[in-house]
């Protein structure tokens, strides 16, 4: 089942970087969401593997949880109608529960807890066992719980090693921005600084949220297997101990002259099983001790990276804010002298703006009198033309007058010779 929940986990993860950016153009911040938390960074990419490996792993287990209660279900229901009684030798608890297991039913059935726990109970009867069912049976349940805690190793395997990516991509992302910080160019630099920030904050609080969920769904999920071991446990004592014990030890009166290499048999396999039992847990001991130790050494070193680079940073922040308040007092100084010697520039100039402004106003006064005067001119030109105009019709007047009187004397010029002629034509006739 293990194997399974990896493949398919990382099956689950390589869909997810497939499909998860067209899905996430269709809501409003969905791109920078998914680049920021699971594509900014390979850590992300890597944390993002784990954690769906072991939620593919807890899918699968969570899987079987309906299997495993539909087949506890079957066989109390199996013990409920076969009516099992205690006084009748062969009443058929085992032979029902022979039968049962040998009826045809779906193979997901032969991989529960409650499958596995009949037939080892039906091995050890069927071996000639006449006693010790009950001891047999904790030890049964022994080994189930190591079985638990053992399928899932995997499991807090990833879930302590999801936070420790997160831890990881917070050192280097610290360790990326201090790399990236340049006294001399601070403002070109800061981007650079704010990004490896990012990467760190983002990969732990991704790292974080993982793990919770991890954490609560792993809880879920065992408390449920946890839950089905104990109906297991209460059905053997209930029904197994009561009957096949009673039945099994009249059917065996027969058997009872079995030489005594079964129960030395017996003996050895039970010094053999205490031996395993307590080599399992003092390996289980080690390994846990082993874990704290490397988790503490891990942590350890964690912080005192984290405080060495953090002090690191201090002082590179220190010494940069320094240099840039030096830069920007110098910058200050420049830019106040470069400021005084364009005022003074500007003043010069508005000197000159206003001479120039004070000979161009005495100018114009000077031209506005001679327009004045030139005015008074062509007034008195005009005046003069005026005059002139009417000494012209006076003249004409004048001529005119002239050509009249001319034109009179020639009439009376032209009168005088008619007169003369009609004079001389007079005295002719009176002559006559």
């Amino acid at each position: 089942m293990t194997s399974i929940g990896t493949f398919l986990g990382i099956a689950v993860t390589v869909v997810f970087y497939l499909v998860a950016p067209p899905i996430a153009k269709c809501f409003s911040g969905g791109p920078e969401f998914l680049y920021r938390y699971f594509c900014s960074h390979p850590i992300e990419y890597v944390t993002s593997g784990l954690f769906f490996v072991g939620m593919a792993i807890l899918a699968a287990k969570w899987r079987q949880l309906p299997t495993d209660r539909a087949v506890i279900a079957n066989v109390k229901e199996l013990a409920t109608n076969a009516r099992w009684v205690q006084t009748e030798a062969g009443s058929g608890a085992v032979q029902s529960l022979t039968a049962w297991q040998a009826a045809s039913h779906r193979n997901d059935w032969k991989s529960t807890s409650m499958w596995h726990r009949v037939q080892d109970v039906l091995h050890y009867v069927n071996a000639g066992r006449n006693d010790g069912l009950e001891d047999h049976l904790k030890y049964l349940a022994d080994l189930s719980v190591d079985r638990l805690i053992q399928s899932f190793s995997l499991i807090r395997t990833v879930t302590w090693a999801v936070p420790i990516m997160g831890f990881l991509g917070t050192v280097v992302g610290i360790t990326l921005a201090i790399a990236n910080v340049t006294p001399e160019q601070l403002d070109s630099s800061l981007p650079e600084v704010t990004a490896g920030l990012a990467v760190a904050f983002d990969t732990t609080a991704q790292a974080l949220t993982m793990s919770m969920l991890l954490v609560f769904a792993t809880y879920l999920v065992e408390r449920d297997e946890q839950a089905i071991l104990n109906d297991v446990e209460q059905f053997g004592i209930d029904s197994l101990v009561p009957f096949i014990s009673q039945s099994q030890a009249s059917a065996a009166e027969p058997a009872s002259g079995l030489p005594a290499l079964a129960n030395w048999t017996a003996e050895i396999l039970a010094q053999q099983t205490d031996s395993w039992s307590r080599h399992l847990t003092a390996m289980q001991s080690g390994w846990a001790e082993t874990l704290n130790s490397q988790t503490d050494s891990l942590a350890q070193a964690l912080s005192d990276e984290t405080t060495a680079t953090l002090q690191s940073h201090r002082d590179a922040s220190d010494s940069a804010r320094d240099q840039y308040a030096a830069a920007l007092q110098q910058s200050s100084q420049m830019f106040a002298q470069q400021m005084q010697q364009t005022l003074m520039t500007f003043v010069d100039r508005v000197d000159l703006w206003q001479n120039a402004m004070r000979e161009s106003s005495l100018a114009s006064a000077g031209q506005a009198e001679e327009l004045h005067r030139l005015g008074r001119t062509m007034l008195q030109l005009t005046e003069a033309e005026q005059k002139l105009v009417q000494l012209q019709e006076a003249l004409r007047d004048n001529l005119q007058t002239l050509q009249m009187v001319s034109t009179l004397e020639q009439t009376m010029q032209s009168l005088n010779a008619a007169v003369s002629i009609l004079t001389s034509k007079s005295s002719m006739r009176v002559a006559a």
